[in-house]
């Protein structure tokens, strides 16, 4: 089997790195793929996803042990994954903790911590990767739309599913629409319901417990800081958490004493000078889970708190779940742990560059096609990469000008698609990528 790119990357240094190499190998021997398609998940999943978030949870795991945490709770649907490998890696390191997988989301956290009479000021029910209309908005704060399309109207929103609270105009109705008494009233035995079963539930898990630490993929910080303001208002203990990576911004929430990162940390240590631009998509993607978004909490009869969601994630399973996650686990279960105590972000960052930033067409094609969806209620899910056509790149190609990416994520991945004039728009933008900004998702 010829050796990929990425293992040569990772044969070229030492200890760990070395040793991921022989695990992608041998991963990619053991998976078998019955297609182009799957081969590029398998290759990719071995030779890139599996060093990126295996490499985390060994950082993870001994971090947890020097800081003699007793509990360690993977938050869905990110640390899914972390969470698998942590299991399979945490005997062979010597570790032991309580290792438990526990159900969140954006839309329970955060609805738990909002302030019925201040939601105008909930950003989080106006952004994600693709901005809310008016039906996003009400689905996120569980209310029928068709019960307030007057209250709506009289706010000057649109009910067009086109407009979107990324234009001003829009936001600012929609925000007038969630500040109106009647919204604040229907919402406030809903949010006051959510809050004690999110306290409830945090209790039951252990995650209110100063020696747990939470795991996620990380960005801005929101959602753990929701759970935060949650306990901390009725002075329940507070976790540490552990992100991938972390970006905290306007409206996200961070604390030093709380959060600790691993490969980059835009406010605290260890910086960004391992962030690959657009990160999050790419880390988001890797950390597919087989199951659906929480969109609540329910209270059984015998008094637990159970999540409410669906157990199925199609969409994800069709794309090549089943094949994705074989090669990971093969991966872990190739790998010597000889060198654990290495440093390996940087080659991580290479990795992740090389992959992201100058795909191949077949990788383009295989994970550009994967059902992307950064939205609270998975409610925006879209291809990760789709062509343009010349027309939308000949602004760009003709006199330098920028062009207008829209809703795909995965911006080189779609260049890659896009034949000859992609391949020279790939050319031209690659000086200034890393100057492109931050992803809007968050």
């Amino acid at each position: 089997m010829e050796v990929t790119r990425y293992e040569q990357t990772l044969a070229g240094h030492d200890g760990l790195a070395a040793a991921m190499a022989v695990a992608s190998a041998q991963a990619r021997a053991t998976v078998p793929a019955s297609t182009s398609h799957e081969k590029a998940i398998r290759d990719i999943a071995a030779g890139v996803a599996a060093p990126v978030l295996v490499g985390y949870v060994i950082w993870l795991l001994r971090t947890a042990q020097a800081r003699r945490l007793n509990r360690l709770c993977f938050l869905s649907r990110d640390a899914q994954v972390f969470s698998e490998i942590a299991l399979r890696l945490a005997p062979r390191l010597g570790v032991q903790l309580s290792m438990d997988y526990v159900y969140s989301s954006r839309r329970t956290w955060s609805l738990a911590a909002s302030d019925p009479y201040e939601l105008e000021k909930a950003d989080w029910l106006f952004n994600s990767f693709m901005r809310s209309n008016a039906a996003d908005v009400c689905a996120r704060l569980g209310l029928d739309i068709d019960e307030w399309t007057g209250t709506l109207a009289a706010a000057g929103a649109s009910l067009s599913p086109s407009a979107r609270a990324d234009d001003p105009e829009q936001n600012a109705a929609l925000r007038r629409f969630v500040a109106t008494p009647e919204v604040a009233e229907a919402m406030r035995p809903r949010i006051e319901r959510m809050r004690q079963l999110v306290r409830d539930y945090a209790i039951q898990e252990g995650i209110a417990s100063e020696s747990t630490g939470l795991v996620d993929a990380g960005w801005t910080g929101r959602m753990i800081g929701a759970l935060y303001s949650v306990l901390t208002s009725v002075d329940l203990p507070v976790p540490q958490t552990f992100f991938w990576g972390h970006e905290p911004r306007a409206s996200g929430w961070t604390d030093p004493k709380l959060i600790t990162a691993y490969m980059y940390n835009t406010v605290a240590e260890p910086g960004v000078q391992w962030r690959v631009p657009d990160v999050p998509y790419i880390v988001e993607t890797f950390c597919m889970a087989d199951h659906a978004i929480v969109s609540g909490y329910r209270r059984t009869e015998s008094g637990r708190i159970e999540a409410v969601l669906e157990n199925t994630n199609a969409p994800v399973s069709a794309w090549g779940f089943d094949v994705y996650r074989a090669a990971i686990y093969a991966f872990c279960s190739a790998l010597s742990l000889s060198h654990v105590g290495e440093d390996i972000r940087p080659v991580l960052s290479s990795l992740l560059s090389d992959f992201w930033i100058t795909p191949t067409e077949q990788e383009a094609a295989a994970w550009g096609a994967y059902p992307y969806d950064s939205d609270p209620l998975g409610r925006a899910t879209l291809p990760l990469a789709r062509a343009l056509s010349k027309q939308e790149l000949d602004p760009l190609l003709n006199g330098g000008g920028m062009f207008d990416q829209g809703d795909r994520a995965w911006l080189q991945g779609s260049l890659a698609l896009s034949g000859p004039a992609g391949r020279q728009a790939a050319a031209v933008l690659s000086p200034q990528y890393a100057k492109l900004g931050s992803p809007a998702t968050d």
